[in-house]
C-alpha cells in the first residue's frame, strides 16, 4: 500500500544528533501516478566516519533510483542505545512501510520487533544485526570478517607471537561474530585456546585504542586484531610512539587507514564498501516491499577482502 511520508523532530535528553532525508525516485524528474512509493525509514548508529558516510550515500543513491522516499536519523554516536530508542519510537510513528536500524544494541531488539508488527512495518537490519529476534539483515558476513584477520595474522607472524584482538563495543553482533570467527580460526590453524587470546571490549575510539595497545605492547602482543580503520589508526599510532612493530589488521576502508597501509603501519584492512552495504539495503527492501507477503526474507551478505600493501593499487584504480 502507498504511503504518505511524515516527517517529525524528535527530542530527548542530552545532545541528539538526527538527519532527515526525504527522496523521490523520479522519471524524468516527474513521478508517475501509476508507479509505487515506498516510504522506508532508516536508523543508523552514528555518522562519524567514512564508513557510515558511505552507507547513507548509497541509500540516498538507491533512493533515487527505485522510487523511495527515505527519511534518516542517527543518535550522537553508536553507544546512545536511549537515544536511538526515541528516534526508533518516533520514526515508527510516521507513515513508513519499512523500518531498516542499525541497532546500537543487538541484544535488546524484541521490542522493535514487536513494535514493527503492530504497526505492519516490514523490518530489516543494516551493518549490525539481531542477537535476540530473527531479522534480516543486510552486510558484511562478520564471521567470515574474523576468519580472514586470523589467517592474515598467523601468515605474517611467527608460530610463538602472542596474538590479540580490540573489539569494539560488547553488545553489538558484529563484535560477538568477529570474537567468535576470529578465535576459532586461530585454534583451528594454530591450536590456540580462547583463553590465550586477548580480547579487549573498550569503546570503539581512536583513543581508546592508543590507550589499549601499548598495554597490549606490554604484555607482549605482537599481532592484534582492530574492529575499525578508525581503532586501527590508533594502535598504528601507539606503536609507533613505542617504536614497536607490530602486526595490525582493521577493517573497513577510509583515507586515512588507506595511507596507513600504503606506508605500512597497518598491515591489512578488510575492505568492504559502506556505500554498497546501503545501496544493497534500500534495493534489496524495496523489492521486497514489491513483492509483498511473497517476499523471501533471507540475509543478504556483502563480500569483503583483503587490502594489504602489496594489492592495495588494485582497489585504488
Amino acid at each position: 500500500m502507498k504511503r504518505s511520508i511524515i516527517k517529525r523532530m524528535v527530542s530527548c535528553a542530552g545532545c541528539l544528533f538526527y538527519l532527515v532525508i526525504c527522496l523521490s525516485g523520479c522519471a524524468s524528474g516527474t513521478m508517475l501516478e501509476e508507479e509505487e512509493v515506498w516510504n522506508i525509514g532508516v536508523v543508523l548508529k552514528t555518522m562519524d566516519s567514512e564508513h557510515w558516510r558511505g552507507i547513507r550515500s548509497g541509500m540516498e543513491n538507491a533512493a533515487r533510483q527505485n522510487n523511495v522516499n527515505l527519511t534518516l536519523f542517527y543518535p550522537s554516536n553508536e553507544w546512545a542505545e536511549d537515544e536511538q530508542e526515541v528516534i526508533v519510537r518516533d520514526i515508527m510513528e510516521s507513515e513508513i512501510d519499512a523500518l531498516i536500524i542499525a541497532p546500537c544494541n543487538s541484544t535488546n531488539t524484541g521490542w522493535i520487533v514487536d513494535l514493527a508488527k503492530e504497526k505492519g512495518i516490514e523490518l530489516f537490519t543494516v551493518d549490525t544485526r539481531s542477537l535476540d529476534r530473527d531479522i534480516p539483515y543486510i552486510g558484511v558476513d562478520n564471521m567470515e570478517v574474523g576468519k580472514l584477520a586470523a589467517q592474515c595474522l598467523d601468515q605474517n607472524l611467527p608460530d610463538s607471537a602472542k596474538m590479540a584482538m580490540i573489539a569494539g563495543g560488547g553488545k553489538q553482533a558484529q563484535t560477538v561474530d568477529r570474537i567468535d570467527s576470529f578465535q576459532k580460526e586461530l585454534k583451528n590453524i594454530r591450536g590456540i585456546e580462547k583463553d590465550a587470546i586477548t580480547i579487549t571490549k573498550e569503546h570503539g575510539s581512536y583513543t581508546d585504542a592508543l590507550h589499549v595497545t601499548k598495554e597490549l605492547i606490554n604484555d607482549g602482543v605482537k599481532g592484534l586484531f582492530c574492529a575499525s580503520a578508525v581503532m586501527g589508526l590508533g594502535a598504528a599510532a601507539s606503536a609507533e610512539e613505542m617504536g614497536k612493530d607490530i602486526c595490525i589488521v582493521a577493517i573497513d576502508t577510509q583515507d586515512d587507514a588507506i595511507k596507513a597501509v600504503q606506508r605500512g603501519d597497518i598491515y591489512g584492512l578488510i575492505a568492504h564498501s559502506g556505500y554498497e552495504v546501503g545501496q544493497t539495503a534500500v534495493e534489496t527492501v524495496a523489492e521486497r516491499l514489491e513483492d509483498g507477503p511473497n517476499a523471501v526474507k533471507n540475509n543478504v551478505y556483502i563480500s569483503c577482502e583483503l587490502m594489504t600493501k602489496e594489492n592495495i593499487e588494485e582497489y585504488l584504480d
